[in-house]
């Protein structure tokens, strides 16, 4: 078992889902493991049996958020078709709400965390998200639809790229609420503009 695989063990599931609540709702320094141990509703001594400390179960809790968006991100990047076809399916999972989970995670990861746990989300981080895209870019290199770059910097592209279309289409402004097609909150930040982008630029290209 690879150290980036989240723990299976029923007992400790619950326990990594009560603290993931928590961890969510109030940020990793405002919860206290008492907190986790009463909404888990298990012993102090089973809490312990199987994670050392909150830190442990902050990583399960990132681990469990990487292994979900890399199971859908696999499946994306295998579908039928051509890069386009792919890309979109792999951008509309980067893009979910879900995504917002995983930058609040990296943010508290790198804010309390230790080095040794770091690397382990770190690893996973690469294992889940990276390595199905720069499969997909890895393709699109050998077909001849893409060039210049090496895969993994087009990965890097890509996820940067997906991840502010999907921060500002989700964003409204003070005093702009009823206007939600200007500045953000447009509806055109979807995955097929941003695959657009991302393949054919916004320059106008001259014959």
């Amino acid at each position: 078992m690879q150290d980036f695989e989240p723990v299976s063990s029923p007992t400790a599931v619950k326990i990594v889902d009560a603290a993931s609540n928590l961890f969510l709702q109030r940020g990793y320094k405002a919860v206290s493991i008492n907190d986790i141990i009463r909404e888990a509703d298990v012993t102090k001594p089973t809490l312990y049996y199987y994670f050392v400390d909150k830190e442990a179960l902050f990583v399960q809790m990132g681990l469990r958020v990487l292994a979900e968006m890399g199971e859908r991100l696999r499946y994306a990047a295998a579908r039928p078709g051509g890069l386009a076809e792919r890309l979109v399916a792999v951008a509309t999972v980067l893009m979910a709400n879900r995504d917002t989970d995983m930058r609040l995670m990296r943010h508290e990861m790198a804010a309390h965390l230790g080095p040794g746990h770091r690397a382990i989300l770190g690893r996973a981080f690469y294992a889940q998200l990276f390595t199905p895209i720069v499969e997909v870019m890895e393709a699109g290199l050998a077909d001849g639809e893409l060039a210049r770059y090496s895969a993994l910097t087009l990965a890097k592209m890509f996820m940067g790229m997906a991840e502010a279309f999907q921060e500002f289409a989700s964003r409204t402004v003070e005093g702009w609420e009823h206007q939600p097609e200007t500045l953000f909150g447009t509806s055109d930040l979807d995955p097929h503009a941003l695959v657009d982008l991302f393949i054919h630029g916004v320059g106008i290209t001259k014959e």
